[in-house]
């Protein structure tokens, strides 16, 4: 019979976000401290309290919706309430969305040299939630035809750089768990999952919820509603602050220590192939969504909006991050011993693959489309959309929350932030590359080529197995990066 702290263990490693029954008081071995400056008691602090992690994890809720609550109808505001013209509005929320990817960057470096973690996050999300209030203020009062145009982007990017604290929020909640106790590391990777979870429920209320709340009591209705969930999160996030651990490793210069990190070069490399595969997951909010709009949007008598398919993608996220949780990883902790159950290359590379599945689906789908098309038998229905966005949402689970945990687990315990910040990063370097990718093939192909301004007349589907090409590429290019890869000891 196996001794009580075994079956501890055991059952920790098969419920990692569950306390076990007993546990002694020892100190984290990672050196953090708890609120009053003294070492953490491990049982009392942390990830080992089950309050601490709902805190976290209803915080990050509260920021996705809030956010993904703003961007939502951003453009159809400033084209129906400021007069902007539908280019000068797609220019301005262009603008706006590349600063508000790149803040985490900035703002990482504020938290791994001065302020710390915890307190970034904290005056961040502070900053952000006035910037909302502002916002609500400001499109109430141009509702009410009080022009306040300057006030509306003033706003707009005081919320951008506020937004950047998503990064510190990220480092913080990991730093809750220490990675040198076996059973805590699994609680780690576990919630890594949960904290995506939780980002896809925002989004997921942000599409139904408030976009429904825009609609029928007006843009700044759903504003306040979008200021008052990121200030009830900040009172959630702050209820928590004496259970906390709190890094003990600032240095003043988050890259004093850079040269002495021998594989810095390699974290880099396995980092850049999350470009390629940002270019493909760009395709849900553009091409997917021109796809749909040729499509049979009828469902009985209801007519789907052919943006609204992206809602599969956090339904897929919720429903594929409780089966990778719940079932997946048990089973492969039996088969492997490891207490991730898969290891950060393992997972990573099944996403790249199901990545590639999507475009190759959306491929098949539009090839078929355009037969009916050019054969006039009649529209393929938009549900036919699902099982790309399904794989897409699937693809996230497995590769974007592996990098996330991969880059958090092997940059330099001062550079932590930052390294998070750099998955928010290349979200924005994506997209940069997705457009330059339809602009050259447009270019190349002609104005009747592959993706023209008619898609009946085009080749999408083309162009999508040109993306499946290169997330082959991308899959070879990340096998050979991760096999060269001398993880840290």
């Amino acid at each position: 019979m196996a001794p009580h702290g075994d079956e501890d263990e055991e059952k920790s490693l098969r419920d990692p976000l569950l306390l076990p029954d007993e546990q002694e008081e020892k100190l984290v071995q990672d050196g953090s401290l708890d609120f009053y400056g003294s070492p953490a008691v491990a049982s009392k602090t942390g990830g080992s309290r089950l309050s601490t992690p709902p805190a976290l994890l209803v915080f990050m809720l509260c920021c996705s919706l809030s956010l993904y609550g703003v961007s939502y109808n951003l453009v159809l505001f400033m084209v129906s309430k400021l007069g902007l013209s539908n280019a000068a509005a797609a220019t301005q929320v262009s603008i706006w969305t590349g600063v508000h990817d790149l803040s985490p960057l900035l703002v990482a470096y504020v938290s791994d040299s001065h302020l710390g973690r915890f307190k970034t996050t904290l005056g961040g999300s502070l900053i952000y939630s006035f910037g909302l209030a502002l916002l609500s203020l400001s499109v109430l009062l141009v509702e009410n035809k009080v022009r306040v145009t300057w006030l509306f982007f003033v706003a707009l990017y005081v919320i951008a750089l506020g937004k950047g604290f998503v990064a510190s929020l990220l480092a913080f909640g990991a730093d809750q768990f220490d990675g040198k106790d076996p059973v805590e590391a699994a609680r780690k990777s576990s919630y890594f999952n949960w904290y995506y979870f939780s980002s896809s429920m925002g989004l997921l209320l942000a599409v139904v919820g408030v976009v429904y709340i825009e609609d029928r009591l007006g843009f700044s209705s759903a504003l306040f509603v979008c200021t008052g969930a990121i200030l009830f999160g900040i009172m959630i996030f702050s209820s928590a602050t004496k259970f906390y651990r709190y890094a003990s490793n600032l240095t003043g210069n988050p890259f004093a220590g850079l040269s002495d990190h021998s594989n810095f070069a390699g974290i880099f490399l396995v980092w850049l192939g999350s470009v390629m595969y940002e270019a493909m997951r760009a395709q849900t909010f553009s091409l997917f969504v021109e796809q749909a709009a040729l499509m049979n949007t009828k469902v009985g008598s209801f007519r789907v909006p052919p943006a609204s398919l992206n809602c599969f993608d956090p339904i897929s996220v919720l429903v594929w991050t409780v089966v990778y949780d719940r079932v997946l990883v048990p089973v492969m902790r039996r088969g492997t011993g490891n207490s991730r159950g898969f290891t950060f290359f393992q997972r990573m590379g099944a996403g790249l693959v199901v990545m590639t599945g999507a475009m190759a689906c959306a491929a098949v789908l539009e090839a078929r489309r355009l037969a009916n098309f050019h054969d006039e038998r009649g529209q393929i229905n938009v549900l036919w959309q699902i099982p790309q966005f399904a794989l897409v949402g699937g693809s996230k689970v497995f590769y974007y929350v592996g990098l996330i945990e991969f880059l958090y687990d092997q940059a330099p315990e001062n550079l932590r932030t930052l390294s998070a910040a750099m998955a928010f990063f290349s979200a924005s370097v994506g997209s940069f590359l997705s457009g330059f990718l339809v602009s050259i093939t447009s270019s190349i192909t002609g104005e009747r080529g592959w993706i023209p301004r008619d898609l009946n007349d085009g080749h999408l589907d083309y162009f999508f197995w040109l993306l499946v090409a290169l997330g082959v590429a991308n899959w070879l290019f990340f096998l050979a990066s991760s096999r060269s890869y001398k993880f840290k000891e």
